[in-house]
C-alpha cells in the first residue's frame, strides 16, 4: 500500500469521525433554556445523571425547571420495619434527616432557572425555621404546585416529641405567588386569613388542600372571579365555614362539626365527609343545611371515625349518587347493621367502594345476616380494601354479588385504608408486601361471585 493511499484512508477516517463526533454532539449546542425545558421532562434525578454525560453537560442539570420533589417517606417505611432497637431507629432517623436537609438545600442553591413547575418536599415533622424560607424560595422560583408534607409517618417514640416540637407554620407575610395554581400542606398551621389572602392574590389558584391545621378555624372562600376547583380540608378544628364558589368541583372535609353555608355552587360533584362532622352528616341527611348539595352531587365519600351499632332509620333515598366510598371502622365478627342501612339510601350507585378499617377484636356474632333493602341493578363495580375474611365482612359482600346482577368486577386493594394520603411510592411498596397475601384472602370471595364477574387484586 502506498504512502499516498494511507494518507487518504486516515483522511477519509479522520472525516468520518469528526462527522460522527458533531452528530452526536449537536444537542450540547442548543442554548441552555431548551435544554432545561429537555431535563425538565425528567425527574431531578434523571436530570442528574445527564452530568456525566460529557463535560459539557456536567453542569446543565441546574438549569432544570420541573417538578422539585424531595421525598424522604419511602426510606422511614423501610426504617420502621427494620429489626433494630428503638433507639439505634431514632439515631438512623436523625443523621438521615440532617443529610436529607443538607442535600436540598445544596440542590436548591445550584439551581439556576428563573422558574420552575412545583416544589415538593415531603418528609417526617418538617423544619419550622425553614418554612418561610421554602416559601419564599417558592415564590422567586415562580411555581405552580407548592407542596408541603410534614406528616407524622415514622414512630410511636417520635410522635410524642412531634407534639413538643415547635410547629411548622405558613408564613403569614405576603410572597408574590401569581403563578400558583396548586397548594397542598399537611403539618402546616395555616389562618384562614392566609388562605383567603392567597385566593385574592393567586389568580390561578385551582386547589387547596390543608391537613392537620390547628389554626385553620374559620375560613370564607367566596369572590365572582374565583378559579378554586379543589378543596380539601382533614383534620381541621374548623367551626366557620362560608363557600360562595361558582368553579367549586369537590369538596374534601373531615374533622369535627362546625357550621357550614353553601352558597351557590353549580359544579360541585363530588364531596367527602369523615370524622365527627360524618356522624352529623350520616344521622341528619335530611336536615342539614347542604341537603341541596347533596341532591347534586354524583360522588359521595363517608370516612367513618369508630364502630356504629344498630340500623339508621329514616334515611332519604339519593338516586343522584352515582359513586359511593364507605371506611368502614370494623371489630371482628361484628353485625354491620349501620353500614347496611346506610347502603339503603344509595340504590342508584355505579361503583361502590368499601373500606374496611380493622378495630378491636370481639367475640363473633354468628348468623348475622346482611338485608340488604335495594337491588342495585347499575352496579358495575365493587372496590374493596382491608379484607380480611371476617364472617361479616363475607356476609355483607355476598350479600351485595347477589343484589347486583350486572356486576363486571371486583378489585380487591392490598392498600390498608390507614395510607391512603402516604406518597405514590410508599402506597406502591406497601402493595407490593401484601399483593400475595391478598390474594389468599381474595380467594374466599371466588366461589360466591356471579359468573360473568372478574376479580382483580391490585
Amino acid at each position: 500500500m502506498t504512502q499516498g493511499m494511507i494518507i487518504a484512508i486516515q483522511g477519509s477516517r479522520n472525516m468520518a469521525r469528526n462527522r460522527f463526533e458533531n452528530n452526536r454532539d449537536i444537542i450540547s449546542t442548543m442554548p441552555d433554556d431548551i435544554l432545561g425545558d429537555i431535563l425538565s421532562r425528567l425527574t431531578l434525578k434523571e436530570a442528574a445523571r445527564t452530568s456525566v454525560l460529557a463535560t459539557k453537560w456536567r453542569y446543565h442539570w441546574t438549569f432544570f425547571s420541573g417538578l422539585l420533589d424531595f421525598d424522604h417517606s419511602l426510606r422511614n417505611f423501610h426504617l420502621r420495619r427494620e429489626h433494630v432497637g428503638i433507639l439505634t431507629k431514632c439515631n438512623v432517623f436523625v443523621y438521615e434527616w440532617e443529610r436529607f436537609m443538607t442535600r436540598m438545600a445544596n440542590v436548591m442553591k445550584s439551581l439556576k432557572s428563573s422558574s420552575l413547575q412545583g416544589l415538593r418536599i415531603c418528609m417526617d415533622l418538617g423544619d419550622p425555621w425553614r418554612v418561610a424560607e421554602w416559601v419564599k424560595y417558592a415564590a422567586e422560583k415562580h411555581v405552580q404546585t407548592l407542596d408541603l408534607d410534614f406528616s407524622y409517618h415514622f414512630s410511636v417514640p417520635f410522635y410524642e416529641i412531634s407534639l413538643t416540637i415547635v410547629h411548622n407554620v405558613f408564613p403569614s407575610r405576603g410572597y408574590e405567588m401569581k403563578s400558583l395554581c396548586n397548594l397542598r400542606l399537611s403539618s402546616v398551621d395555616v389562618s384562614g386569613e392566609v388562605i383567603e389572602g392567597l385566593l385574592a392574590s393567586c389568580p390561578l389558584l385551582e386547589s387547596i388542600c390543608v391537613i392537620e391545621s390547628k389554626r385553620l378555624v374559620r375560613l370564607k372562600v367566596r369572590g365572582e372571579a374565583l378559579r378554586l376547583k379543589h378543596l380539601e380540608l382533614v383534620e381541621c378544628r374548623i367551626m366557620d365555614l362560608d363557600i360562595y364558589a361558582v368553579n367549586l368541583v369537590t369538596f374534601r372535609y373531615q374533622g369535627k362539626y362546625g357550621k357550614f353555608k353553601f352558597q351557590n355552587v353549580p359544579s360541585l360533584v363530588e364531596a367527602s365527609f369523615g370524622g365527627i362532622f360524618c356522624s352529623y352528616l350520616e344521622s341528619d341527611m335530611d336536615r342539614v343545611d347542604f341537603y341541596g348539595v347533596l341532591l347534586q352531587i354524583n360522588v359521595l365519600k363517608l370516612e367513618l371515625s369508630k364502630p356504629y351499632p344498630g340500623f339508621l332509620e329514616g334515611l332519604p333515598v339519593f338516586d343522584n349518587v352515582g359513586q359511593l366510598e364507605i371506611r368502614i371502622p370494623h371489630r371482628s365478627g361484628a353485625a354491620l347493621d349501620h353500614h347496611v342501612s346506610l347502603l339503603s339510601s344509595f340504590p342508584s350507585v355505579r361503583v361502590l367502594k368499601i373500606k374496611f378499617q380493622r378495630n378491636d377484636l370481639s367475640v363473633v356474632e354468628e348468623n348475622w345476616k346482611a338485608n340488604l333493602e335495594h337491588e342495585y341493578p347499575n352496579l358495575r363495580e365493587l372496590e374493596v380494601s382491608g379484607f380480611r375474611r371476617d364472617p361479616s365482612q363475607m356476609e355483607l359482600l355476598i350479600s351485595i354479588f347477589e343484589k347486583a346482577p350486572n356486576l363486571n368486577s371486583v378489585v380487591v386493594d392490598p392498600l390498608s385504608s390507614i395510607h391512603v394520603d402516604r406518597s405514590p411510592d410508599v402506597k406502591a411498596r406497601y402493595r407490593e408486601m401484601r399483593r400475595e397475601t391478598t390474594k389468599w384472602l381474595a380467594d374466599a370471595l371466588k366461589p360466591h361471585l356471579p359468573p360473568l364477574t372478574q376479580l382483580i387484586v391490585l
